[in-house]
């Protein structure tokens, strides 16, 4: 176990600088064969910690998970005349395999992915008069979660171009599989996991304290029950999606991910849901300074907000408190072809408070435009029209009438999630994407030359292990 937390502990310090390269090959990771001894309820604390702090390393080692994928998504510009690629790589051209932009995003995923598959190897080994049955359940189905939760991270910002699928103790390279085939591996791991926490007491605790993401939020998640409601949260999402892929959707993807989703709701009926719970959920935080040191990286003076985004929003609607003037000392943010005097909110660097504000693993917001988004591709319209006007009339807005087709309703969806979402992680780019709006004649180009580029590329070094970017072409079998 000390091998393995020093082998881990490196990993993380090694990734969390930013790079033009992938640092750490996936391979490299520690494996259980690095554990010695069998597993004390210290070391469960110690290795599920481990692994909740390098999902936040994901999410926040580098640019891309929170500050590119909204530039990609016509959200955000950051426009900074020492670092052109912001641009150059995003809105103007295509990610270089080998930069920032395109090797970002993939370390960090398997350092956790690596980390998660140790533990659950692991916990059979646990010091039975230590470690109940229970306590191993319950943390193999928050680890097992997470597992799925990384994977998804990952396509989110690779879609399908595909991501490879890690087994443990290989020396070799797995291949890059196909999206279809990432989707149904993380469907099977959210099932074993919910299977795990649904075979012990719901009341059942995690046998250590999660951070404050996991129980300041309205819903205590050391509780069996509520990694019930996140697993089945993040299982309808992942199933969304399964239906809504261009190549092989999945059949009956839309009726259960409205059944995940309505269980994830604790059973809430098409427009139930209050708009006082729509924050409660799973956040990961962040921490200002000290020796955890880990920020928010959206504070950040070159960040910005397209005017295009504001432009959008619907008179009296209250979520256009998202958007500010950016700070008078600087009310101006231009290069490049670009320019913009608005910007996030907690961007701002001179509020202390933006270095510490959570992102939302999954919050019930976030679960209502699921399950309506689900109804809308179900047919369902509804009860799509209900569940998305308990979020349309909390932000002041007048209820909609009942849908009459799914392109109006989709179109509200989109609406809905944009803005309810604004700056929350890839949502956005994800539905552009699904939808097939991410291209010219559908969205307006930023710049001239806009390849209206959907997704990053597989790292350089990634590519070159296995021979070349000629030999990474996602494989489905």
């Amino acid at each position: 176990m000390r091998k393995l937390m020093v082998a881990f502990t490196a990993g993380v310090a090694l990734v969390s600088g930013c790079s033009d390269k992938t640092i750490v090959n996936p391979v490299s990771q520690p494996t259980t064969e690095a554990l010695s001894g069998d597993l004390t309820p210290a070391g469960i604390q110690t290795l599920s910690l481990g692994v909740l702090a390098a999902d936040r390393q994901m999410i926040r080692g580098d640019f891309l998970y929170l500050t590119l994928t909204p530039i990609l998504a016509r959200d955000a510009y950051r426009i900074d005349p020492n670092e052109p690629r912001y641009v150059t790589e995003t809105l103007a051209g295509f990610a270089d395999p080998g930069s920032f932009s395109g090797s970002g995003g993939w370390t960090n995923g398997y350092v956790t992915i690596r980390a998660a598959t140790s533990l659950l190897e692991a916990l059979p080994k646990a010091i039975p008069a230590q470690v109940t049955p229970a306590d191993r359940a319950v943390t193999a189905g928050l680890i097992q979660t997470m597992k799925g939760l990384e994977y998804y991270r990952l396509l989110e910002l690779r879609d399908t171009l595909g991501v490879s699928i890690q087994a443990s103790n290989v020396d070799s390279l797995a291949p890059i599989s196909c999206k279809a085939k990432v989707l149904d591996y993380i469907a099977g791991q959210l099932d074993s996991a919910n299977a795990a926490l649904a075979s012990i007491p719901g009341t059942s605790l995690l046998p250590f304290a999660p951070p404050t993401g996991f129980t300041a939020y309205g819903r205590n998640y050391r509780q069996a029950s509520n990694l019930i409601i996140l697993n089945r949260g993040l299982k309808g999402k992942v199933d969304v999606y399964r239906g809504l892929q261009h190549q092989s959707p999945v059949a009956g993807a839309y009726t259960s991910a409205i059944a995940e989703l309505t269980q994830a709701l604790g059973g809430a009926a098409p427009g139930a849901v209050p708009a006082s719970t729509f924050k409660t959920g799973a956040y990961v935080t962040f921490v200002a300074g000290g020796t955890e040191s880990a920020p928010n990286p959206l504070p950040d003076s070159r960040l910005g907000v397209n005017p295009k985004a504001q432009a959008a929003l619907l008179p009296g609607d209250t979520r256009a408190s998202k958007i500010v003037p950016r700070p008078s000392s600087s009310p101006t943010l231009s290069g490049q072809g670009l320019s913009t005097t608005l910007t996030y909110v907690g961007s701002n660097t001179s509020v202390a408070a933006n270095s510490t504000n959570p992102i939302a693993i999954l919050r019930d917001e976030e679960v209502v435009l699921l399950r309506a988004q689900a109804y809308i591709e179900a047919n369902q319209l509804a009860n799509a029209t209900a569940d998305l006007n308990s979020v349309h009339t909390a932000y002041g807005l007048s209820a909609y009438p009942t849908f009459a087709d799914q392109a109006s309703a989709r179109a509200a969806l989109l609406y809905e999630k944009r803005f309810s979402l604004f700056f929350e992680g890839p949502q956005r780019l994800v539905d552009l994407r699904a939808y097939g709006l991410l291209k010219a004649g559908s969205t307006p180009p930023e710049v001239s030359g806009d390849p209206f580029q959907t997704a990053f590329p597989i790292p350089k070094t990634e590519a070159d292990a296995r021979g070349g970017a000629d030999k990474v072409a996602p494989v489905c079998n």
